[in-house]
């Protein structure tokens, strides 16, 4: 079994995880991790790191680490180790430029697509009206991707939340430490919503400026599209919008005041045509039909039994008329129209031109 700590104290002492990536390149290395850490020295770093001042900051940090607080910090907070090429290990990263060697997660990212919220920390009254309003119904389809700053993102996180529905926040920061601190209630929320919070930063990292440009990439990697919602010309949000772009996800941007400085970025985005104009979470959903009608799907099945079931599982193999059913079914004809109109009203199925019965 590979003992991933080993992982986590390389990286506590300072390897990057660009570093991790080079030592470890192949998955046969990984069983190596213990003796790389047991016997890591300046000739073996001199192999991968060019900076002498870096590799001496290294084995001096070597020197000092607490390997007993780091186990007991992952042992409280069930923190999971995730190394690249792992199952767990979010296909979508494998396609960003910087894609991370090891994740630190508390809770469950899903294995499905994801969809991310983004916007200013100084949110506006109208800006939280507009997460109100689209943000719940874009969750019922996808799990909401977020950073967890003040303004947007919390909101974002909180709407989910809220719907019932599962959210990921993505921190700049180690993954036993809270910033902003009174999102503590928040991300333990988000954990027990069945959601989850990732780092891919070292135990004990605090926040500082560098590390959120990097977790916003991480955002972007996780997400099918983005939603901005406000942002200023020139900000973190719009840096996370060009992301966007760059990795060829979906952009969406929510129109604003034009002279409400909160506003500049996402109107220009829409201007120049980089981003696509959101009225409502309609003009979102509507360029997934395929995850939304999955969706539907997946909530509507446990709520049906017997012989509506027995229907709906037919005409999901293939197009139904209703005699075709009744005989299938070995059902009268009357009895299965009444099913039929039930499955109907529910919005589970729908005739066509031709006349018969296919799912929605």
């Amino acid at each position: 079994m590979i003992e991933k700590k080993y992982f986590v104290y390389l990286h506590w002492i300072g390897l990057t995880q660009r570093d991790l990536g080079l030592i470890f390149c192949k998955i046969e290395s990984f069983a190596k991790a213990q003796e790389v850490y047991d016997n890591i020295s300046s000739s073996l770093l001199a192999q991968y790191i060019n900076d002498s001042k870096r590799r001496d900051k290294i084995m001096e940090r070597k020197q000092i680490i607490k390997t007993k607080l780091i186990d007991e910090v992952i042992n409280k907070l069930g923190v999971k180790i995730i190394i690249k090429w792992e199952e767990l290990y979010p296909k979508s990263l494998n396609d960003i430029p910087h894609s991370p060697f090891i994740l630190y997660v508390r809770g469950e990212i899903p294995q499905s697509d994801m969809f991310g919220v983004v916007g200013t920390r100084k949110i506006s009254t109208y800006g939280k009206s507009v997460i109100e309003k689209i943000v719940p119904d874009i969750s019922n389809v996808f799990p909401i991707v977020s950073g967890g700053a003040a303004g947007c993102d919390s909101l974002a996180h909180k709407c989910a939340i809220d719907a019932g529905n599962k959210t990921i926040v993505v921190v700049g920061t180690g993954i036993d430490q809270t910033y902003p601190v009174g999102n503590a209630k928040l991300f333990q929320d988000i954990v027990n919503n069945g959601g989850a919070i990732l780092s891919i930063f070292p135990i004990n990292e605090p926040g500082n400026p560098y590390n959120f440009p990097v977790r916003n990439e991480i955002v972007v990697g996780l997400s099918r599209g983005v939603l901005l919602i406000e942002a200023q010309e020139k900000s973190g949000s719009m840096i996370t919008a060009a992301l966007t772009l760059d990795l060829g996800k979906d952009l969406f941007s929510v129109p604003g005041n034009i002279f409400h400085s909160q506003s500049t970025g996402t109107n220009l985005l829409i201007k120049k045509g980089e981003a696509k104009c959101v009225l409502s979470s309609v003009h979102v959903l509507e360029e997934y039909q395929n995850s939304v009608k999955q969706s539907f799907h997946a909530q509507i099945l446990p709520l049906l039994g017997g012989i509506e079931l027995e229907i709906y599982n037919l005409i999901s193999l293939e197009e139904q008329t209703a005699d075709m059913i009744a005989d299938s079914l070995d059902k009268k004809a009357s009895e299965i129209g009444l099913q039929l109109t039930l499955l109907e009203l529910k919005k589970c199925i729908k005739k066509n031109i031709s006349g018969k019965y296919v799912l929605v």
